[in-house]
């Protein structure tokens, strides 16, 4: 999860997702979506949500990105990124927050891999 104008998000693209370690593991061993919280556009009322976790409808990609962020991972920080499986489970310990460190970043997907091959 991320955000467009999102500060921290972006220092993460710049010095811990290009690294070529990281990339390499990126490319090769994950399939990525990356779900914007501050997306504005508006959806159809046909694809409006009711929030089971406010009450509220979420009219917009961003506001139902943000939904479901809260909802399943408990968190609205930002960057959020989560392993998960091909049916949503998680197969890290926790999310990865923002942190700069790329030994940390690369040990996370190491261990999300790990646990996805077993």
């Amino acid at each position: 999860f991320g955000g467009h104008s999102c500060t921290n998000c972006k220092k993460m693209y710049n010095k811990v997702w290009s690294d070529t370690e990281v990339l390499d593991i990126l490319k090769n061993d994950f399939v990525i979506a990356a779900l914007y919280v501050d997306d504005k556009t508006k959806l159809p009322q046909s694809e409006w949500i009711t929030s089971s976790y406010d009450g509220k409808v979420k009219k917009t990609i961003g506001k139902i990105n943000a939904d479901f962020q809260v909802s399943k991972f408990k968190s609205n920080a930002l960057p959020l990124y989560a392993i998960v499986d091909h049916t949503g489970n998680m197969l890290s310990e926790k999310p990865y927050t923002y942190d700069k460190s790329v030994k940390n970043f690369i040990k996370w997907l190491k261990e999300g891999k790990e646990n996805f091959d077993n």
